[in-house]
């Protein structure tokens, strides 16, 4: 979805302030930011809110004009990317933000998303800026990341029974990661039982397995867009 605003509409141009800086922008309205990405329009609240929360998007409005208004048409709000947002989206180069703070928790969840096998796509930078605005540490961020691409990652393996199997070892070996964090007290007893218990049912073949990865992705935020990629070949 943050590509989708980021990459604008082709023919749109239009100059907004962003906490006193201008940018010109190509902004897209409600309905062609679904049909950009494929959702229906009432899928797009949640996560429109928690990316302008996360300070990666932000809106602009435009009056109706006097004709629009008397054809009962309502102002138009069109929405666009953010500096913050643009340089998440640098994958090659990711650079500072403004805040260090954000940057150095930020870097400290791509390396716990990396020691979990786990690499960052550059929405799963904006994801955990996100999160980490809500109140969650790194490590639980990284584990929602983990548990979030395991089950997108099982749901694309199909019904293919060898590649179902072989997702088990990596999920025990992250139980075992995250329990050291527990019990070192950075991530939360919580976390670790509900995400634990989860990645459990999503990586065990069995008839309540895609309830569970239903469940797991039913969060628009997160599912929106991978968030990451597994460096392990499951096969080998």
């Amino acid at each position: 979805m943050l590509a989708a605003i980021a990459a604008g509409h082709p023919e749109r141009r239009m100059e907004v302030s962003v906490r006193g800086q201008r940018m010109r922008v190509a902004p897209l309205t409600w309905n062609e930011l679904a049909a950009a990405i494929g959702v229906a329009e009432r899928d797009l609240a949640d996560p429109i809110a928690h990316l302008v929360a996360g300070e990666v998007v932000d809106s602009a409005r435009q009056p109706a004009g006097f004709f629009k208004k008397l054809r009962g048409q309502d102002d138009t709000t069109f929405f666009f990317v953010t500096e913050k947002g643009r340089r998440l989206l640098q994958a090659d180069a990711p650079q500072r933000s403004g805040d260090d703070v954000d940057e150095e928790r930020l870097e400290n969840v791509r390396k716990i998303a990396h020691h979990l096998g786990y690499d960052l796509t550059p929405y799963g930078n904006a994801f955990s800026l996100i999160s980490l605005g809500s109140g969650y540490n790194e490590f639980a961020t990284a584990t929602q990341i983990a548990l979030v691409t395991l089950a997108t990652d099982i749901r694309a393996a199909g019904h293919d029974i060898t590649k179902l199997m072989a997702f088990m070892p990596h999920t025990m070996a992250m139980i075992d990661i995250m329990k050291e964090w527990k019990d070192r007290g950075v991530l939360p007893q919580a976390i670790f039982e509900n995400d634990g218990r989860a990645m459990v049912k999503v990586a065990t073949v069995s008839p309540e397995q895609n309830e569970w990865i239903d469940k797991v992705l039913s969060d628009p935020v997160a599912a929106a867009e991978r968030v990451a990629n597994c460096r392990l070949d499951y096969l080998k």
